[in-house]
């Protein structure tokens, strides 16, 4: 069970529930450093994770990830409540099932049977992404390394 087949589940539907939005390409899904609760699946279409750096003399909007259908985004900011620490934008025409993070958490202690599953894809997005983070950083510190010597 994911939090995707969560979504046909009759007692996940009535105490949680999410809508659906369409996105056309290009367009913004959600902006760095906004405030926000829910959590995102991507149903159909492919989305790009961006974060944007700046230092006085440059600026720089780097990709962090693509997503596509299944994927899970949004769920770090129902955890701390931070804001967001990325933009998501459309590649393609996308369709997405908004949750209630709030809701999802109760629904998740409530019910810990179901609530394990959807936090060990957590966890597995997790890793995932800090694996990733941990070959960038590998590589920077390289280049980095390369140019002092």
């Amino acid at each position: 069970m994911s939090l995707q087949d969560l979504l046909n589940d009759p007692e996940f539907n009535q105490q949680v529930g999410h809508t659906i939005q369409q996105y056309p390409a290009n367009s913004i899904i959600l902006k760095e450093n906004d405030k926000g609760d829910e959590v995102f699946i991507v149903l159909n279409g492919e989305i790009h994770v961006r974060t944007h750096l700046s230092n006085i003399n440059h600026e720089l909007s780097t990709g962090l990830a693509k997503l596509g259908i299944g994927d899970v985004f949004g769920e770090l900011s129902i955890f701390d409540n931070e804001p967001r620490c990325a933009k998501v934008i459309a590649l393609t025409d996308c369709q997405i099932a908004k949750i209630d993070g709030i809701k999802l958490i109760a629904f998740m202690d409530e019910n810990p049977e179901k609530g394990y599953f959807v936090m060990r894809d957590f966890l597995m997005n997790l890793i995932i992404n800090l694996r990733e983070n941990n070959k960038r950083s590998k590589t920077i510190l390289q280049l980095y390394l390369n140019e002092q010597g």
